[in-house]
């Protein structure tokens, strides 16, 4: 293939990818897509490191990348936006074409004329199927789709774009707005970017100095949803880090499912039926949580009026509360309740099915990609003399401490005794795991990877001490009946946190290995 086939089969993956804060992207999902992507184009494999050394030299790595408000760790990397030839070319053209298409006072139009002025061959040499996906890619949430209403006349597929909307709407509707370049203010800690940008939490007059979706959290906790642990240690018993990313994954995950609904209705030329509900006053979303009489807690909002000068979000915090209180009067004002996030339609991907053969495990992942998700002790255990631990880690500034586990997993590597015991007692804890699971179904937790937008299964491992769990594997099936395939591929390790955290977006673990307080850092 020629460079500027691969740049822009490169490029093209790299948009593929969800976007993290700081341009960065999940390196080995884009890895994915790239590989895939040249599949499709040509009979010989690419080096993906080579290229982009070769071709984006002043990409940067972060090899330990953490989106804030969670516990998942990963190897991320950025390309600068000034770098990116073919997305910046392609992004310029639908620019120029967005900004020519006549609208309706809405600001909808009908997709179906940027295909006439985009040709497939502007978007196809980046391994884009459609217009569709190549816009909902480069622009990700700034192009809104519906299914056109018939009776109007209207096309089949309707579009608008939100950033032409919301400034047409800033001129017209709220003259005290903004900028969309103003920075929003911090409404508290370990808020999801999705639900940040989508409501603002005004500040409790009651409690100065309080921010406001910390706020509103502790209410949900303390007062209104059915009791339940949301911290880990006592240290962060007042900030609940367990519902903020809870809620926060929660409302990610209704958004995608919204997407989907908008597709299928599409195809099926109806009007799609959404999860996260609004109307020209309120906008509503059932948090999946409950009351201690189990009647669904919902979030309420009002539209934003311009009352907050500072205010960017289209939709201001109102409360939680269930559709039998005070707000009973703006719920019914919707056709229907909406309904909880979902992340299963076959009841059996919640259950690990034994007659699967034995996961099968990345060991370079594990040891030299995550060596600081595993225990200490279990690590030592199996060490010669010769490498000097560090009692602290956590104490060191990140690249230092990074440095440290580089070259801990390089010396386990370098030593074939260290590497067998750990890698030997890692299969003993995971048989010992599934004689678990064999034992009890409920051992086996399921868990939604948010990224990936996919159901997993956690198996506990105890690797320091026999019967005390310090890791959880997780495992995704890959089942093909046709062709007899089943199988499970260990994907990575998760520390307990991790592992709650993300057990926790589908519902409480009934586990007697995996809750709240067992999940306290040492």
């Amino acid at each position: 293939m020629k460079e500027n086939e691969i740049r822009a089969l490169l490029e093209g993956a790299y948009a593929q990818t969800p976007t993290l804060p700081g341009f960065f992207v999940k390196y080995d999902e884009f890895r994915s897509r790239f590989n895939k992507l040249i599949e499709q184009h040509s009979d010989l494999p690419l080096d993906i490191e080579k290229v982009l050394e070769d071709y984006y030299p002043e990409a940067k790595f972060e090899d330990c990348y953490q989106p804030q408000g969670t516990s998942e760790v990963f190897k991320a990397f950025r390309i600068a936006p000034n770098k990116l030839m073919y997305i910046g070319e392609l992004k310029k053209k639908i620019e120029a074409v967005l900004r020519s298409i006549q609208t309706d006072s809405d600001g909808w139009f009908n997709f179906a004329a940027v295909g006439t002025k985009i040709t497939k061959e502007d978007y196809s040499v980046m391994g884009f199927i459609g217009i569709r996906q190549t816009i909902e890619c480069l622009f990700r949430n700034r192009i809104e789709f519906r299914t056109g209403d018939p009776s109007k006349h209207e096309a089949p597929v309707q579009a608008r774009d939100l950033k032409k909307s919301e400034k047409e709407r800033s001129i017209i509707d709220i003259p005290t707005r903004v900028s969309e370049k103003t920075l929003r203010p911090k409404q508290g800690s370990y808020i999801g970017e999705a639900i940040d940008k989508f409501a603002y939490f005004p500040k409790p007059k009651s409690t100065p100095g309080v921010l406001g979706w910390d706020a509103a959290i502790n209410d949900l906790a303390v007062n209104i949803a059915l009791d339940e642990r949301w911290y880990y240690n006592d240290e962060d018993k007042l900030t609940k880090p367990i519902l903020k990313n809870y809620l926060s994954y929660t409302f990610e995950r209704l958004q995608y499912e919204d997407d989907l609904e908008r597709k299928k209705a599409q195809k099926e030329n109806r009007q799609p039926r959404l999860k996260i509900l609004e109307n020209d006053k309120n906008a509503i979303f059932n948090t999946g949580l409950v009351d201690s009489i189990y009647d669904p807690i919902y979030a309420f909002f009002s539209r934003n009026t311009g009352k907050y000068a500072s205010v960017t979000q289209p939709w201001v915090f109102v409360a939680f509360a269930t559709a039998n209180s005070y707000y009973q009067n703006i719920i019914t004002d919707f056709a229907y309740k909406p309904i909880r996030a979902e992340y299963f339609t076959n009841p059996s991907d919640l259950y690990y099915d034994c007659n699967a053969q034995k996961p099968t495990i990345n060991w370079e992942h594990i040891i030299k990609d995550n060596i600081e998700r595993l225990p200490t002790g279990f690590v030592k255990k199996g060490a010669t003399e010769g490498f000097s631990f560090i009692d602290d880690v956590d104490a060191l500034p990140k690249p230092q401490r990074r440095a440290y586990y580089d070259k801990l997993a390089q010396a386990i590597y370098d030593d074939e005794d260290w590497l067998q015991f750990l890698t030997t007692r890692f299969k003993n804890a995971l048989d010992i795991a599934l004689s678990r699971v064999a034992w009890n179904y409920k051992t086996a937790i399921p868990v939604y990877y948010v990224t990936d937008h996919k159901l997993s299964l956690l198996l506990p491992l105890a690797l320091e001490k026999k019967g005390v769990i310090d890791v959880a594997l997780v495992c995704e099936h890959k089942v093909d009946e046709a062709s007899g395939v089943n199988n499970y591929v260990g994907r990575t390790i998760f520390t307990l946190q991790m592992a709650y955290n993300n057990a926790r977006l589908i519902t409480r673990p009934d586990s007697d290995w995996l809750m709240a307080d067992m999940c306290i850092t040492k």
